[in-house]
């Protein structure tokens, strides 16, 4: 039995914590998450399945589908043996089944009714002392995900003070059964705040006291609140022995709030982090989610995460979810971009957190898209190894050692998405996979306690990314390509001895090849499409590696030329050089050296589409193992306008006028999807595509620079077969077109795909790079530029078709109603109907 479990029902008084026993403090950041949705992992009882609502239905994605805590229980097995060492679940609350104002079902555990309570579905609390059992047998955490900004959706207001109420149910525990705007003591006792929906999420005050997304806001400076919410969660520690807190939605109450929640001194009600006895000791944990994404090189949101840990009077939470390392984890592993971005971002993590060790790391969850819906499998593996290298506590989200691409697919047969099959596999690759990657973290503490020290992050583009893990008297190297193609590593400067060995830790593929450093601590390596590498240094033994012969390169007098330009230089012996812009060796180019060794090219730049990047040149001769030193430049591409459409005002509403906006203002009163007018420019095989929408919305603090859209743009090349289908829009193209490339872009998403493998319900196969994105409101036009190399590589792009569309994507596809809502569009069925509200068609056709 748990050792907690006489104190169920039961306040935890000072006196109670004071006798408590306490367990080994066991330190996190050591610790691997393993994240699961209640609902959607395994259904271990199907007889809590339907509770008579009208809330379950496991072919609808809005709605309870059967997974619970006895699912849960009886697959620990499964999650140990991946190698984590602690479970996170959704809240296990009592919730509001069915929300029929928003026609979505509360499963995912954050519309609570009743915080006292398991919910029905879940199993009771028998069902949930017997997870917290399981997992405790095993040496294993649990972390419950919790709430302190809202309750469930009961009430609605149009103004401050002018509110609705939508059905009788009382909150529970009091004080929150207070919650009837329409009872003058309800109101006069301040534990909600009587306010509308954010209409604006820069405007502080009303982030923390107007509705999210509808839900009514708890009153978080309210002393009787903040009892209450002491007294919840302590009895959650007591009743379970919950090991760990996620607190939801933090950004949405004030950052002093949690110096009372964990600290207070109240005896009655004392603060979480004053109850450690009952959590193992010093093992506490509790972290916050600020769902915050910086753009690349920029901190703004990292230092907002970071004002929740502690403020001028002291601590705050202990840790928050590193969201701004998850944006470029994605942004480089994913959709191609330089890797200086997270060479960057490794950096600014430990200028600006003071403890980036206790933020837990991730590549996806519950909120965003699956990290396989824009990438491909290669990297996710990179981004899984860098999670599992850097400093933060690894979390993954259940379903992605399986796989997924659906945001909230079930494990089991039975639930939403599953495909109607279990997915518990533990041969699957990516369960393998994993399984080493933890057991490369738990079995070097160098990764989990370490400094990283960023070596090289190539400027430009996709390619070597590399730093050094430092704790006591360890030393690591972990590198990265992150390109689709070869990447020469030049003149590492590794910081190690000369001579130092570099034995294999780790490699994605294969083994690492074992090296020794040379002389002056450089290493020189050519690196594999995709590879992950880990190296543990060894004090130096040995010979050192010779160094490589020397070489020369002459770049012209103006380091910024605009399109292509001659290069000169003179190597050792006559033969092959090799041209290596940006490392790039899958696009080198070739000039030949003569019997004198000299040689000269005119380099092809057509694929280096950003006028402010640096570009690295190395001339390299294979041959003799000669190099150069590096040269740098910058280049600024010619565009050539091959296409223009103009579109009519005011046809967004779907191909046959009958589609509505969603209710929010957002959307009905900016009509954000309307289409004005599409250009398109090529220099060489690259595309820019231009925009202008009737506006351009920015309410949610996207990281893209817009939101309330999403475009969908088909390209067809000419001579290249392709695909007909739109997927995830019931719809084909028009007039017999077919597309070779499918590129969505949201304010959260940016996902290139080909054609192959494409279907219906299924993107294609995940293109790297993805677009580069500028976005111009005051002009209301968002440009897009795909560079040659993400295209295959055209001469030209003459004789290609454009098609361009436009919805609204949130984890998928907006949903489409016949009477809509306020989040979702209204007009047609959505299961079959095309969801599509704008369109322009473009050929590319010479001058």
């Amino acid at each position: 039995m748990n050792k907690l479990a006489c104190l169920a029902g039961m306040w935890l008084s000072g006196a109670a914590v004071a006798a408590a026993p306490t367990e080994p403090a066991r330190d996190w950041r050591d610790q691997v998450i393993y994240f699961a949705m209640i609902d959607r992992f395994d259904n271990g009882d199907p007889g809590n399945d339907d509770q008579g609502g009208g809330e379950y239905d496991p072919a609808d994605p809005r709605r309870f589908s059967g997974g619970d805590l006895a699912g849960l229980a009886r697959r620990l097995d499964y999650i140990q043996d991946l190698g984590a060492t602690a479970l996170w679940i959704t809240p296990p609350v009592a919730n509001q089944w069915w929300n029929a104002r928003a026609q979505y079902g509360g499963y995912h555990g954050y519309w609570a009714q009743d915080f006292t309570r398991v919910d029905p579905h879940f199993g009771d609390l028998v069902a949930y002392r017997a997870l917290a059992d399981g997992l405790h047998a095993r040496g294993m955490r649990l972390v419950q995900d919790i709430v302190v900004n809202h309750t469930a959706d009961h009430f609605s207001c149009t103004a401050p003070g002018r509110c609705v109420r939508h059905d009788a149910t009382r909150v529970r525990p009091a004080p929150l059964q207070h919650n009837d705007p329409r009872d003058p003591r309800d109101r006069a006792r301040g534990i909600y705040h009587w306010t509308p929906d954010i209409a604006d999420f820069g405007e502080r005050r009303q982030e923390l006291d107007y509705q999210l997304a509808g839900l009514d806001d708890l009153n978080t400076e309210n002393p009787e609140v903040r009892r209450a919410l002491r007294r919840i969660y302590g009895d959650w520690i007591g009743q379970v022995g919950v090991d760990a807190f996620r607190v939801d939605t933090a950004f949405y109450v004030p950052e002093r709030y949690f110096r009372d929640f964990l600290y207070s001194d109240d005896p009655q009600a004392p603060g979480i982090l004053r109850l450690r006895p009952f959590a193992g000791g010093a093992g506490f944990h509790v972290f916050g989610e600020g769902f915050g994404i910086d753009r690349a090189f920029d901190d703004t949101q990292a230092r907002r995460i970071e004002a929740y840990t502690r403020d001028a009077d002291g601590p705050l939470l202990p840790g928050m979810l590193n969201f701004p390392l998850y944006g470029t984890l994605g942004e480089v592993f994913a959709r191609g971009r330089p890797a200086a971005e997270l060479g960057w971002r490794i950096e600014d993590m430990l200028r600006v957190h003071a403890d980036p060790w206790l933020m837990p790391t991730f590549v996806d969850n519950h909120d965003v898209e699956r990290f396989l819906a824009g990438g491909s499998e290669a990297a996710l593996r990179q981004a899984l190894l860098a999670v599992m290298t850097l400093p933060g506590i690894p979390v993954i989200y259940y379903g992605t050692e399986q796989g997924f691409r659906g945001q909230r697919d079930a494990m089991f047969a039975a639930g939403y998405g599953s495909g109607g099959r279990d997915h518990f596999d533990r041969d699957a690759p990516l369960y393998r996979y994993l399984q080493r990657a933890i057991a490369l973290r738990r079995g070097n503490r160098v990764f989990s306690r370490g400094t990283p020290r960023v070596l090289r992050a190539e400027a430009a583009a996709p390619g070597a990314l590399v730093y050094r893990m430092d704790a006591a008297d360890q030393s690591a190297l972990v590198v990265f390509n992150t390109a689709d193609r070869p990447v020469l590593l030049d003149g590492l400067q590794t910081g190690l001895a000369a001579g130092t060995r570099l034995d294999a830790l780790f490699s994605i593929d294969g083994e690492a090849p074992a090296q020794r450093v040379g002389a002056g601590g450089r290493l020189d390596l050519v690196l594999p499409p995709r590879a992950g590498w880990v190296w543990r240094a060894t004090p130096a033994s040995g010979g050192i590696p010779r160094a490589p012969d020397a070489m020369t390169i002459t770049m012209p007098g103006d380091p910024d030329q605009v399109g292509d330009f001659e290069v000169r230089g003179v190597a050792p012996g006559a033969g092959p050089v090799r041209l290596v812009i940006d490392g790039d060796l899958g696009r080198a180019q070739v000039a030949q050296a003569g019997d004198d060794g000299r040689w000269s090219l005119r380099l092809r730049t057509d694929a280096l589409v950003d006028p402010q990047a640096g570009h690295r040149l190395v001339a390299w001769q294979p041959a003799t193992g000669a190099m150069s030193a590096p040269a740098t430049f910058r280049v600024a591409r010619e565009w050539r306008l091959l296409a223009q459409q103009d579109d009519p005002e005011g046809d967004d509403a779907g191909p046959d006028g009958r589609y509505r906006y969603p209710a929010d203002p957002g959307w009905s009163r900016e009509r954000p999807g309307d289409l004005r007018r599409v250009r398109a420019l090529t220099s060489g095989g690259s595309l820019r595509l231009e925009l202008e929408m009737h506006s351009v919305v920015s309410e949610w603090n996207a990281p893209n620079g817009f939101d309330h859209v999403a475009f969908t743009v088909y390209l067809g090349l000419p001579g290249r077969s392709g695909a007909t289908l739109m997927p995830l829009q019931n719809a084909t193209l028009p007039d017999g077109l077919h597309w070779n490339y499918r590129l969505r872009i949201g304010g959260w998403a940016n996902a290139l795909t080909g054609a192959d493998g494409a279907a219906a319900d299924h993107e294609g196969t995940p293109v790297s790079p993805g677009a580069q994105l500028e976005v111009d409101r005051a002009a209301r036009r968002i440009t897009i530029t795909l560079p040659a190399d993400a295209l295959g590589d055209p001469d030209d792009l003459r004789g290609a078709t454009v098609y361009v569309t436009t919805w609204d994507y949130d984890g998928g596809y907006r949903e489409l109603t016949p009477g809509g809502g306020s989040a979702s569009f209204g007009g047609a069925d959505g299961r079959v109907a095309p969801r599509v509200l704008d369109a322009a068609l473009l050929r590319l056709r010479p001058d």
